[in-house]
């Protein structure tokens, strides 16, 4: 009996050993952060870390392989005596310096976005300030083009910076801004002659030739003026109506030969008045005049048009809507032209100059945006 109750003690105490050896020898649980440093690399390589910071993104990685390594040994003991205290500290100093990378990338990525979205809004706004003006003076030309294009550009840049491609971003800027110059520069060329106080003074004198013609002789005069696109009877030296007019694709140049789609300037007269036509009432007048035939015939000379180039004419004052886009013509609304056709009679001198105002808005906005 006595036998009996030391075997069932020993048993009792064997299984007691064997229940709290197991409980000693459990496999401690591996850091969380082993796990949160492998996802945070991850992460670091989508946000573009080898681009912004890549000095700092190689040190991390290496910080990192080092915490695997050390991580990898913990792992070939046996479960009872690994010790995860060394590897979390170290974990936990990689995962602190990934955030502080992160925190570095997502400064730099606000910074580039800031810079080139400040550079784009500069370059939009000369943009508005060009296609503006380009609109606005009807030139048929590459300005045009080159305007477009850039347009198409600017939707691009906000796309590129969503995905992260600041270089591609930059580069777009770089050629928005080269298009922008040339489409100056074609706007430029086409109005230097109204930035030249010489040639401004010559369309005033013209246009104040023809005011006084009308006050010396009591006589109707039409003064023409290109740049603002305004149409003005006098009688007796005094403003009796003004309309807005419309002018050709390319109407601010001098008409030189057909088809180059100018309006003339100089002093002409109504030759005849003409009703209907596809246009409207129309009074026609007498280009090419004799300084057209001068000019023209020393451009052929010295070579600037071919020799087969024709003068042209057929220029009137017409009908059809000073909206529309004529070929060098001189375009009124239907019903103002009506009204201006029963008040001019065939004869009546009709004055056309680019502008008499060396300060006008449309100037000055070039001149505010080359500065």
């Amino acid at each position: 009996m006595k036998l009996r109750a030391i075997r069932v003690a020993v048993a009792l105490i064997l299984q007691l050993s064997l229940i709290i050896f197991v409980q000693n020898c459990t496999t401690p649980p591996a850091p969380s952060e082993v796990n949160e440093a492998l996802a945070q690399e991850q992460n670091l390589w989508r946000a573009g870390a080898s681009f912004f910071a890549p000095a700092d993104y190689d040190n991390y990685r290496k910080m990192l392989a080092l915490a695997k390594k050390h991580f990898e040994q913990e792992e070939l003991k046996v479960g009872y005596f690994r010790n995860y205290v060394r590897i979390k500290e170290e974990f936990r100093r990689v995962i602190e310096e990934g955030q502080r990378i992160q925190n570095l990338i997502d400064n730099l990525r606000a910074s580039l976005s800031k810079e080139i979205f400040s550079e784009k809004n500069i370059l939009y706004s000369r943009y508005e300030t060009l296609n503006t003006l380009s609109l606005e003076l009807t030139l048929r030309n590459f300005s045009r083009q080159h305007l477009a294009q850039a347009d198409v550009m600017f939707k691009e840049i906000d796309r590129l910076v969503a995905e992260d491609k600041y270089e591609e971003a930059k580069s777009r800027l770089k050629a928005i801004s080269s298009l922008l110059n040339q489409a100056e520069n074609v706007l430029k060329s086409q109005l230097e002659r109204y930035m030249d106080p010489a040639q401004i003074v010559r369309w005033k004198r013209l246009a104040e030739r023809a005011i006084e013609k009308s006050k010396d002789t009591g006589e109707v005069v039409i003064l023409v003026s290109k740049l603002e696109r305004k149409l003005t009877v006098y009688k007796s030296g005094i403003p009796i109506k003004t309309y807005e007019v419309g002018l050709g694709f390319n109407g601010l140049s001098d008409k030189l030969h057909a088809g180059d789609d100018a309006t003339p300037e100089g002093e002409y007269r109504v030759i005849k008045k003409i009703a209907p036509t596809k246009y409207g009432n129309a009074l026609l007048i007498n280009y090419p005049n004799e300084e057209d035939i001068k000019r023209f015939n020393e451009a052929k000379k010295r070579g600037y048009i071919t020799p087969s180039t024709k003068i042209g004419g057929l220029i009137e004052i017409h009908g059809g809507g000073k909206d529309g886009l004529t070929r060098g013509c001189v375009a009124l609304d239907d019903d103002e032209m009506e009204e201006l056709y029963k008040m001019i009679p065939v004869g009546t001198q009709v004055t056309i100059v680019g502008t008499t105002d060396p300060n006008n808005k449309i100037i000055a906005i070039l001149k505010k945006n080359n500065q």
